[in-house]
């Protein structure tokens, strides 16, 4: 059994199966399953040092480093990783998205794949912000594709 604190409020959450894999600690905080079939065991993310959770990910192919943003509903890539992956903004774009710090210049894009920790999650739709933050966000139309996210502490857990 494991828990999930939501807004002062402990859900539990139940698995049938025992959980008994080997892990080891990566040099940036992440610890990885030491069984080889990755795809199928749980990741587990230890929290980094600015507080945030971090995932590699790829958009059509390019890497991409991520936060884990339960408070974004879509994925969000700063600039510098929508033109490494060619999905720039164009300059005339002036739909607005609301953010934690008010509204942002965006553009929509379509990542015509996106992976995460070698996940295949297909196509998602994807907030481009030319003035966005300075990590890209995985948000949660990304996190939804997983079969689950859960967070105990400091380690983030996803499956």
């Amino acid at each position: 059994m494991s828990g999930l604190a939501l807004a002062g409020v402990q859900v539990s959450l139940f698995s049938s199966a025992p959980t008994t894999a080997a892990m080891t600690a990566t040099p940036d905080n992440r610890m990885i399953s030491a069984n080889t079939d990755v795809l199928d065991d749980p990741l587990q993310i230890g929290r980094s040092a600015n507080g945030l959770f971090h995932v590699n990910g790829a958009v059509n192919g390019i890497p991409v480093r991520f936060a884990v943003d339960t408070g974004a509903s879509v994925v969000v890539l700063n600039a510098a990783d929508a033109n490494r992956i060619g999905l720039a903004q164009p300059k005339n774009a002036n739909t607005r998205i609301r953010t934690a710090a008010g509204f942002s210049r965006m553009h929509w894009q379509r990542g015509q794949n996106v992976a995460v920790e070698g996940k295949d999650l297909g196509p998602i739709d994807i907030a481009v912000m030319p003035d966005g933050p300075e990590t890209s966000l995985l948000g949660l139309n990304a996190l939804a594709k997983l079969e689950s996210v859960t967070l105990a502490r400091d380690t983030l857990t996803i499956k």
